[in-house]
């Protein structure tokens, strides 16, 4: 055990930080570089939408 010196250790921080670094290299390229989804999702067309509602003025003899 002969090899577990502080330089041997020093080497094995530099290159975890050197692989860990590549790592976030390149899920930002395909992070930025993904294409970009639909302007209208298809589940923003099954919302449903804002009716009108009846009004006194919509009926003059006041029955709602």
């Amino acid at each position: 055990m002969d090899f577990l010196t502080p330089e041997f250790f020093d080497a094995l921080v530099i290159a975890v930080i050197i692989i860990g670094g590549a790592l976030a290299v390149v899920r930002l390229y395909r992070d930025l570089t993904r294409p970009l989804p639909d302007e209208h999702p298809q589940w923003a067309a099954d919302d449903t939408q804002p009716t009108a509602t009846i009004t006194e003025e919509d009926e003059p003899d006041g029955t709602l």
